[in-house]
């Protein structure tokens, strides 16, 4: 049965711009799972908006959606749909709006959350939640209304491997019961079991794409030569002794028995599954964790704390758009440039090398999730920091953004910057030089000499 069906459609948020998407035509029947890639900022998120019915910029050619059409939507960032403080109350609030009394509320919230395998008290804190774990509870949230269709954006970037097949397995069970699904992924080949149509979008046409097993994921191989030099090798600039971590007045959340060093020049990797403690060990080591627990570690031979390191030391959150608050691009590079002195003319620079000038003077808040993580990225890089440290920084990004990616890091690696990044997959790059794994509650190194993980 057909749900939904677009016939013609062109829409832009400003005429003085390209239409991000020209004359679109996509039908979505019962049952069906369609997937859409293309470039990063090509108006995927855009699409799903619109099929979702919450845009309300007026658009030409006709939409048609069947009689009380149901309609769920995860987006790439599940942050902005969260609106209560505990994981039952979220997975009821569509509820409550639809007047369902409290006695039936129940079994549907715990059905839904279980079928995305989320098995956590009802009255669990969202704030104690990795990005990963929200992502799979705004799926409940949107399941528990039990929709005619699912529109999901990113899910892969979002969640570790055993996250994705709980997913798959999800998925496959929604279609077998006639749910209509939409992925809009840079890494199809995840979902390539239960996906049956295929979908490019690019200069805002929709093309029926062909799906073939050399599609790349976000993380792949890459051949590139040695970038760093030498002669920062081996100056200690993070230190940590052994330790245990864990919020005030939890459990321990992670063991780091044998502890760590970072040496400038080095490029590290943290791997390791969703709510594992990757993000507070950031926070850690930039001082912006409050936490009462005093830990054995020194970052720029200095105990964290918030405001101590100036200029020295740059973190990329999860969600760029906490970090974006200037009116145009090439003033958000700029802001911190000016505010520690150093010369604007660095912006201008990193943008023409990254090939993104003609976003110099679009607002930041009206780029795609993948663009504001490389705006955000390159502002912290026109600092030349001492320590970066990224959490998740390839999310969102096709394989010509993750290139300008590694273009960044590579250079400031080769300037003597100690750059950790963490992840949920291993990273298998030429310049990473060895990992920390964070698994089963316990951070250990994993050393690796530098001449066998470089290619090139």
């Amino acid at each position: 049965m057909k749900l939904l069906e677009l016939q013609g459609v062109s829409f832009n948020y400003d005429c003085q711009l390209p239409s991000i998407l020209q004359e679109v035509n996509l039908r979505i029947g019962s049952g069906q799972c369609h997937c859409i890639s293309g470039p990063t900022g090509s108006g995927k998120s855009s699409l799903l908006n619109l099929l979702a019915g919450v845009l309300n910029r007026p658009h030409e050619g006709e939409i048609w959606r069947t009689h009380q059409l149901v309609t769920g939507l995860v987006m790439q960032d599940p942050q902005t749909q969260l609106l209560r403080q505990t994981v039952g109350a979220e997975v009821a609030f569509a509820l409550e709006n639809l007047g369902i009394p409290v006695e039936k509320m129940l079994p549907k919230v715990q059905l839904a959350l279980r079928r995305v395998g989320l098995f956590l008290r009802l009255d669990t804190q969202v704030s104690t939640l990795s990005l990963g774990q929200k992502y799979r509870l705004m799926m409940a949230a949107q399941l528990v209304c039990e929709p005619h269709l699912l529109l999901l954006d990113e899910p892969w970037a979002q969640l570790d491997d055993h996250g994705v097949s709980e997913l798959l397995g999800v998925m496959g069970n929604l279609l077998q019961e006639g749910m209509a699904l939409v992925l809009v992924e840079h890494n199809s080949p995840a979902f390539a079991d239960i996906i049956q149509y295929y979908w490019q979008l690019e200069r805002g046409k929709l093309s029926e794409g062909i799906y073939t097993v050399n599609d790349s994921p976000q993380i792949e191989v890459f051949k590139c030569k040695n970038h760093s030099k030498r002669e920062h090798l081996g100056k200690v600039l993070v230190k940590a002794d052994a330790f245990d971590f864990g919020f005030d007045s939890n459990p321990v959340l992670f063991r780091c028995p044998q502890g760590f060093q970072l040496q400038a020049g080095e490029i590290v990797t943290l791997v390791g599954d969703n709510g594992s403690g990757k993000t507070s060990l950031l926070k850690i080591l930039a001082g912006v964790l409050n936490i009462r627990q005093r830990l054995p570690i020194k970052v720029l031979g200095r105990r964290p704390k918030l405001g101590v390191y100036g200029a020295e030391l740059g973190l990329l959150m999860q969600r760029p758009s906490r970090q974006l608050f200037e009116t145009s691009v090439l003033a958000e590079m700029q802001f911190s440039l000016k505010r520690f002195k150093l010369p604007k003319e660095r912006a201008v620079q990193i943008l023409d090398e990254l090939a993104l000038s003609s976003l110099a003077e679009l607002s930041p808040h009206r780029l795609s999730y993948g663009q504001q993580h490389l705006i955000a990225l390159a502002s912290l890089a026109c600092l030349r920091p001492r320590v970066l440290l990224l959490d998740n920084p390839l999310a969102g990004m096709d394989k010509d953004y993750c290139g300008k990616v590694w273009h960044l890091l590579t250079g400031l690696s080769s300037q003597g910057c100690t750059v950790l990044l963490s992840s949920h997959r291993n990273i298998e790059h030429g310049a990473v030089s060895r990992q920390l794994s964070l698994r089963n509650g316990q951070l250990v190194a994993e050393y690796m000499a530098l001449d066998e993980r470089y290619v090139g």
